[in-house]
């Protein structure tokens, strides 16, 4: 009876041993699978952190990149600007019979002579006054420097005497106190004149600003199709030097505008910011394992 009994809790205790040790094998190996799965989620996560860092850095790189071009276009949109204003201050040359030619002679000077058609004038504007010795013109527009510099230009037609052409002929500038026709009687100069003018083209609208309206006699801009459309004579504009002792009342003359535009030093502060701003996010982030804000 002893026998049967000891026999029994051997065999009691065996299996406790084997179950416990498979309880044991079997808690033991989902734990060591799940440090692995935690490890490599670990590790990828890093490299993936890794990746991001560097393409992150690539907003600084690129944004200092984009600066350092706009300050090469700065200098050449200066250099065509000088060049520009050279061509316009040249030796006059006569004006070309053929007026195709005048496509090529944008700002250079020419020399014409003819009479005025001054029963045709227009004016256009508002115009904004350019000073001879003024550094930086001031931009012609409804917005600038209304009280003291703001007129219009006086175009007027032009019939040329050795073909008989009429061309467009930018007069000058006129306060808004001579714009009625009656107050500018002893500039209507009669009789043949030779004068010098700078060759201009035809320009496009700006953005908010108003159509041209030739019914109601308003014109903003120079469209040279519709204006020489509306006053019978051919597409041709020159800004006029004017002329040796002008009478009293004569419009202001020279008042060619380069218009080129140069937005390129606005643009070059704003990609340098970007650079430096960016730099400094991604330094604080990156290496000084700061926050953001």
């Amino acid at each position: 009876m002893l026998n049967t009994i000891y026999k029994i809790s051997q065999s009691i205790r065996k299996l406790s041993h084997y179950s416990c040790r498979s309880v044991v094998i079997k808690f033991v190996r989902p734990n060591t699978t799940y440090t692995n799965v935690f490890r490599s989620q670990k590790q990828k996560k890093e490299e993936g952190g890794e990746a991001i860092k560097w393409i992150l850095l690539m907003i600084p790189v690129t944004s200092f990149g984009l600066g350092c071009w706009q300050v090469y276009r700065l200098k050449w949109k200066l250099e065509l600007i000088d060049m520009l204003q050279a061509k316009s201050n040249s030796v006059p040359v006569d004006m070309p019979t053929n007026f195709e030619a005048l496509s090529n002679m944008e700002f250079l000077p020419v020399k014409v002579r003819g009479e005025f058609l001054h029963d045709r004038e227009i004016l256009i504007g508002p115009r904004a006054l350019i000073e001879e010795n003024q550094a930086l013109p001031r931009t012609g527009s409804l917005m600038s420097d209304p009280k003291k510099n703001q007129g219009w230009l006086v175009i007027t037609p032009f019939k040329i005497s050795e073909t008989g052409d009429v061309i467009l002929v930018n007069r000058g500038w006129i306060p808004k106190s001579l714009r009625p026709k009656e107050k500018r009687q002893p500039s209507m100069v009669e009789g043949e004149v030779e004068l010098t003018g700078v060759v201009r083209l035809t320009e496009n609208r700006r953005p908010f600003i108003p159509k041209n309206h030739p019914e109601k006699g308003s014109w903003f801009y120079r469209d040279l199709h519709q204006m020489s459309a509306h006053l019978n004579c051919s597409p041709v504009w020159l800004d006029a030097r004017g002329i040796p002792d002008p009478p009293e009342g004569w419009p202001i003359p020279n008042q060619t505008r380069v218009t080129v535009r140069n937005e390129h030093f606005s643009y070059l502060v704003t990609w340098y910011s970007l650079s430096a701003l960016t730099a400094i996010m991604w330094h604080r982030y990156f290496i000084r394992k700061l926050p953001l804000i």
